[in-house]
């Protein structure tokens, strides 16, 4: 089984200039904490492209109301966002490098790891620091759900690559790039995606 790392690689490999980076910038946050429901509202970025998509979301938190909200306004364009979940959300403060050699150190830079899970129980790990534990909360996020929409960019570009090679009666290329697919469908759930690639080219 491919390393999340070697699956990242692999992407990028597949994908190459239109890999996909996401970013956002500003967010608005209200919470009700005696509700325990928060409301978020911000605008996914297409790195070098501008706006992608506005999101919404709404959750028992706000990394909850944002995961919420990145899916809700993703899963259209890519189906695979919705077979993934949070099973491990944890942040720290690294106290002894903050800045500032007096006071409270409450510019200590935040570590935020998450860690998700796909339809097939498999984990995959995301990690970021900077001196906000709200930015580094929502980066994380961010970088999480980048990985799956490349991966499932790459997936397509794959099986793409396969009809292509069929067509032109070319089995070793086909037996390579379904090689190719069989290490990407680690990542998620992709069937749903390839059923409407092929409803796409069907006559």
């Amino acid at each position: 089984m491919r390393t999340q790392d070697e699956l990242t690689k692999l992407t990028r490999d597949v994908l190459g200039e239109d890999y996909v980076e996401l970013s956002i910038g500003k967010y608005t946050l209200t919470e009700d904490i005696e509700e325990k429901t928060a409301w978020i509202v911000c605008q996914l970025h297409q790195v070098g492209h501008g706006p992608l998509s506005a999101v919404e979301g709404k959750g028992v938190g706000f990394i909850d109301a944002l995961f919420s909200g990145l899916k809700q306004a993703l899963v259209s364009h890519y189906p695979s966002i919705g077979h993934i979940h949070f099973i491990d959300f944890v942040v720290g403060g690294d106290f002894r490098a903050a800045k500032k050699s007096q006071g409270a150190h409450t510019d200590a830079p935040g570590h935020v790891r998450l860690t998700i899970e796909n339809a097939a129980g498999r984990e995959f790990l995301f990690e970021t620091t900077s001196p906000s534990i709200s930015a580094s909360s929502v980066c994380v996020v961010v970088r999480a759900v980048e990985h799956f929409v490349n991966a499932e960019l790459a997936v397509l570009r794959v099986y793409d690559w396969i009809e292509d090679a069929r067509k032109r009666s070319r089995p070793d290329l086909a037996d390579t790039y379904i090689q190719r697919l069989a290490d990407l469908v680690q990542n998620a759930s992709y069937s749903e995606s390839i059923e409407r690639r092929k409803s796409a080219v069907t006559p």
